[in-house]
């Protein structure tokens, strides 16, 4: 299984020229709701970005804030900007404030990430680049702004496990997840899968669910990571605030098609078996191996992508953290049974 998730990576890697060089009218959805603390870094990058300003602009949907968030965006806003309130949703959530930004978007490519997220200068180029390439669908990584916290290093290391699978999946052909925080389709792709009309089951979804919708209309969905497009983000401050963001997009993960379920149910099972198949080995020795096999294998992984990703774990901080990877899957999945869902 470790060969499929290495060969997967390596197709998903595999960056293939975009039919033309040109730059691709694009339009940024960041929905947003009491970001006052993260819009100025957030607009700070906007500024960094490497893509003429009449290529692109940049629509911020308000749901319904009580703080300055608005007022602060309407002071500071350039030309290619504008402001949207998110007054008669036609979604519940996070999704009926993107479509909103859709409904509002000038041109035909859609972008779409976050309000604490911070994308690099390239991030629009990577985009044009790979959708320009017959692709319906394309995403890229968006890894967690490092910090010397325990709660963070658990965090980023769980983001970066989790985005190996999304980029995995896509090239082997079964894709089956992705992030909002960095992922862009043509609107006329939004019209054909009828929005998020059949993605109401949890009130997350936006991202994985989406894509779940694409897969059934057989739709080219593709990664991106050509250099300097990463959109990094902000991880959870607290193990409360972790476990609640986990619930709700584990939640989303039991709608996915069955075919993933199974697949996924079976890599995480087997992982989860072998790490704790030590407990075992006063009934035979062969326990203990399957034990150190499991963590060899993780550590061939991980240094094999982690540059890929821009990420340094050392080999003891990956001794550590992916237990508690594996531990966490399973007290989050049982949190994402009993955990009501709801959007901030």
């Amino acid at each position: 299984m470790t060969s499929l998730i290495l060969i997967g990576l390596k197709r998903a890697f595999q960056q293939t020229p975009g039919t033309t060089t040109s730059f691709q009218n694009i339009s940024i959805i960041i929905p947003f709701k009491n970001e006052q603390e993260n819009i100025p870094d957030l607009l700070n990058a906007l500024k960094r970005l490497d893509y003429p300003s009449d290529k692109y602009e940049v629509i911020f949907v308000d749901d319904n804030s009580s703080d300055d968030s608005t007022k602060f965006l309407n002071q500071n806003l350039m030309d290619n900007y504008k402001v949207v309130l998110a007054s008669d949703k036609k979604y519940p959530g996070k999704k009926g404030v993107i479509d909103e930004g859709i409904q509002n978007a000038l041109f035909d490519i859609i972008a779409i990430t976050d309000a604490d997220c911070e994308p690099e200068s390239h991030w629009l180029k990577s985009i044009s680049e790979k959708i320009s390439d017959r692709n319906d669908i394309v995403f890229g990584y968006s890894p967690f702004k490092e910090e010397k916290t325990l709660i963070n290093k658990i965090s980023s290391f769980e983001n970066f496990r989790n985005f190996i699978l999304y980029f995995s999946s896509v090239g082997l052909g079964i894709p089956y997840s992705a992030t909002s925080r960095s992922i862009a389709f043509r609107k006329n792709i939004y019209m054909k899968l009828n929005g998020y009309s059949n993605t109401l089951e949890t009130l997350s979804g936006d991202d994985d669910l989406f894509i779940r919708e694409a897969v059934k209309q057989k739709l080219k969905i593709a990664t991106f990571r050509y250099g300097n497009d990463l959109v990094y983000s902000k991880a959870s401050k607290s193990f409360r605030d972790y476990f609640k963001r986990k619930s709700r997009h584990l939640k989303t993960s039991h709608h996915y098609l069955l075919k993933h379920q199974i697949l996924l149910a079976l890599w995480h099972s087997v992982n989860i078996f072998s790490l704790y198949s030590i407990v075992f080995i006063s009934l035979s020795e062969w326990f203990l191996l399957s034990s150190v096999v499991k963590m060899v294998l993780d550590l061939t992984i991980v240094q094999k992508v982690k540059s890929k990703l821009s990420h340094n774990f050392k080999c003891y901080e990956v001794i550590f953290l992916q237990p508690v990877y594996e531990t966490f899957l399973i007290i989050n999945f049982i949190n994402s049974i009993f955990r009501k869902d709801k959007w901030k």
